[in-house]
């Protein structure tokens, strides 16, 4: 019987002492006081597309390889093409600038200039008032149409004189009056100060009215080979020839 108890008593002294046996195991580690070293990250890696290209050598004199290299024939024609646009660009340009110079600028030998001179002398002049009425209107090209901005231009021609070398200037422009219109013909050059002519034409009759005519005496002053000579011709011709001129004006 005692046996039995003691091994009875065994058993439960182990069963007892099973639970702590386990407790202890089961408890996880105690955590380490030195920080965990975090793993080192590994470098990334690029795209073949985006793979470094190798340096171009430089060349000899230390400029870029890629200078050196030769245009293509359709490079070639595209710089001709950029080119020719730039040049024709600056070329139009100029040629603009020298005629809104020319135009607007008052000089003596501009077109605007010879207007506003014609037209005074022609309005005051009598004869025209005679004909076309009062009061008169001069304006430029007549386009048909009735706005003003259509008839500031004045048709004019420059050139040079093949007899005296001087600078000759043709201007023609409109007049309307009450009773009638015409043309204005003048020309001026850049050796007197006067009209080299300067007459009116009716649209209608076709009748002139010249105001001034020094077209002889400069022809004659041309011809002298001295200043006393010219003078003399220019006092026997006298400076303007008015009247009415059975020869009509210039062809424009």
């Amino acid at each position: 019987m005692l046996s039995r108890f003691a091994v009875a008593a065994s058993r439960s002294a182990v069963a007892r002492s099973s639970p702590r046996c386990l407790a202890v195991v089961a408890r996880p580690p105690a955590a380490s006081t030195a920080l965990a070293r975090p793993p080192a990250c590994a470098p990334a890696r690029r795209p073949l597309s985006e793979a470094p290209k190798p340096a171009q050598p430089a060349a000899a004199d230390g400029s870029d390889v890629d200078d050196l290299v030769p245009l293509t024939p359709a490079q070639k024609v595209g710089v001709g093409l950029n080119l020719g646009a730039w040049a024709a660009g600056l070329s139009l340009a100029a040629v603009c600038g020298y005629y809104i110079v020319r135009e607007l600028l008052p000089t003596k030998m501009s077109p605007n200039s010879v207007f506003d001179r014609a037209f005074a002398v022609v309005v005051a002049d009598e004869r025209v008032q005679r004909i076309y009425g009062d009061p008169l209107k001069g304006y430029g090209r007549d386009h048909g149409g009735h706005r003003e901005g259509r008839r500031n231009f004045i048709e004019n021609t420059a050139y040079d004189d093949d007899q005296d070398g001087s600078k000759r200037l043709r201007v023609r422009f409109n007049v309307k009056g009450p009773y009638s219109e015409g043309f204005v013909f003048a020309e001026i050059s850049n050796k007197m100060d006067d009209f080299v002519y300067l007459m009116v034409q009716d649209k209608r009759t076709g009748r002139v009215v010249t105001l001034e005519d020094n077209r002889l005496a400069m022809q004659a002053a041309s011809g002298a080979r001295t200043d006393a000579e010219r003078s003399a011709l220019q006092g026997l011709l006298g400076g303007s020839f008015g009247g009415d001129a059975a020869a009509g004006p210039p062809k424009y």
